[in-house]
């Protein structure tokens, strides 16, 4: 009974912590990390480091329209 509370309450702390993590401003979760000394990474998804994997500022763009077969 005592290890299904222990383990209970572990479980509901860690996902409480996790959340908590997750919903906080990415400046002060960055100010948290450099505290801890862990260095900051990328929030970008991939974690490459990189500021995101869209196209470069002022890239052109190409957009191809293909028209469907089945009239759609």
């Amino acid at each position: 009974m005592i290890w299904q509370l222990l383990f209970t309450t572990l479980l509901v702390l860690g996902c409480s912590v996790y959340a908590l993590w997750s919903l906080l401003p990415a400046a002060l979760r960055q100010r948290v990390r450099a505290a801890v000394g862990r260095q900051a990474v990328a929030e970008a998804g991939c974690g490459g480091g990189c500021k995101g994997c869209g196209p470069a500022p002022g890239a052109e763009q190409v957009v191809r329209v293909v028209k469907r077969r089945d009239g759609g």
